[in-house]
């Protein structure tokens, strides 16, 4: 159907605007003028076929139209004082400030407009860490478990995980906020990094304590279905790259990098990875930043940490993100190299990078950035307050209200 066909009369018929003014035959007399017939009686069979289909499939249509409209996607940037900042992703500009509790130092999202805060123990709050529950549409807080380590969303946002140290891993249903069945420590005993597969199936648990591992369990069933040792001297951290799982292991400026395959019972070979343009070793080792975008893999040695300070001086570190192919562990860019960053995080789509700048290790001076993943541009930025900051991009309901809850 053209433009000049019955299309016409349909956009007419939803939008009223030009068919209100005119008489009740207007409709058919665009169609009339358009096929050359006389009255709406007198048109083929197959037109007015034609325009009961259409009508039915934009009719069809308009509730996923409705439905994307009714959601936004949203940059939540919480810091330890106890508020959480809701910035507009492109300009970084706030759109509203929600006060929570003191120690915020983690942020994560599930669906409905709830979101996750690890924030501090009461009643003083100087403690860490406890794991609470923000309803963005109440405004009412829940504790939903204490203490917690890191807390991670499965893809579909129905299930939270988190850990209480190395005694297992708890579960949650993100809506009911009720505990689900949980892995315990005789299958998973480590403390772990995870990350859930693309498909939820599959839970991922990269440790360093007591010893080097990756531990793959089927998360519906909460077994362990595969676990495979690493080299000792190694520190490891894992990332998605579409759906495959990377594992990476440090030590000093070198690492290597696995692919890894949750059939097989060992790691195949690993490719090599060496950072360029990296300062002599001072102190402890410092800790490296593991994210995908875009199809690549993003390494970048983390800053604003407890023993940065006693380290190394911000001069004397490798500033910036190295971007990675990891099929090769070939370093495809160095970007950004004269900031330093705490955290990174990536857009869905894989085209940009957000990145905490800390520019001393008081957390005194620190920035938040938006980066082109392909060409290290800054395509906005803005000063943040002296504070410790975590960031989450998230999607929340749209017509939350705008300014400051005090």
């Amino acid at each position: 159907m053209t433009q000049g066909e019955s299309g016409v009369s349909i956009w007419h018929w939803l939008h009223g605007s030009q068919v209100s003014k005119a008489r009740p035959g207007a409709p058919f007399d665009l169609l009339r003028d358009e096929l050359g017939h006389s009255s709406p009686n007198s048109l083929p069979r197959v037109r007015l076929v034609g325009i009961k289909h259409s009508c039915l499939a934009i009719l069809l249509f308009l509730p996923l139209v409705i439905g994307q409209a009714q959601e936004q996607t949203v940059l939540l940037a919480a810091h330890r004082s106890g508020r959480v900042e809701v910035l507009d992703p492109d300009t970084l500009q706030s759109l509203r400030s929600i006060k929570v509790l003191p120690l915020a130092d983690e942020i994560t999202s599930g669906s409905g407009g709830l979101i996750f805060l690890r924030e501090g123990l009461a009643p003083d709050f100087r403690g860490c860490c406890a794991l609470y529950a923000l309803d963005l549409n109440t405004r009412d807080m829940t504790k939903v478990l204490s203490p917690v380590a890191d807390i991670v969303v499965s893809p579909d946002g129905q299930y939270l995980v988190t850990q209480r140290g190395n005694v297992g891993i708890e579960s949650f249903d993100t809506q009911t906020l009720q505990p689900l069945r949980r892995i315990p420590r005789s299958i998973a005993p480590g403390v772990y990094d995870l990350r859930f597969s693309p498909d939820g199936r599959l839970l991922f648990g990269a440790s360093n304590f007591p010893a080097p591992t990756l531990d793959i369990f089927d998360f519906g069933e909460r077994t362990l279905i595969r676990r495979l040792a690493l080299p000792e001297d190694l520190h490891i951290v894992g990332a998605w790259v579409g759906n495959d799982y990377y594992l990476y292991g440090y030590h000093s400026t070198t690492g290597e990098l696995w692919r890894v395959n949750a059939d097989n019972s060992e790691l195949e070979a690993p490719v090599r990875i060496i950072l360029p343009d990296a300062p002599p070793e001072c102190g402890e080792l410092p800790e490296q930043g593991l994210l995908s975008a875009g199809g690549r893999l993003f390494l970048f040695e983390g800053f604003g940490g407890k023993g940065d300070g006693a380290r190394c001086s911000r001069k004397k570190l490798t500033g910036g993100v190295f971007s990675v192919d990891p099929q090769t562990g070939r370093i495809l860019a160095h970007l950004a190299s004269d900031l330093h960053f705490a955290s990174l995080i990536s857009s869905a789509d894989g085209k940009q990078l957000y990145g905490v700048d800390v520019r001393d290790t008081t957390w005194t001076s620190v920035g938040l950035v938006r980066l082109d993943t392909s060409t290290g541009e800054v395509l906005s930025r803005r000063d943040l307050i002296s504070d410790v900051w975590s960031i989450h991009l998230a999607t929340i309901p749209n017509g939350r209200p705008t300014g400051d809850d005090r």
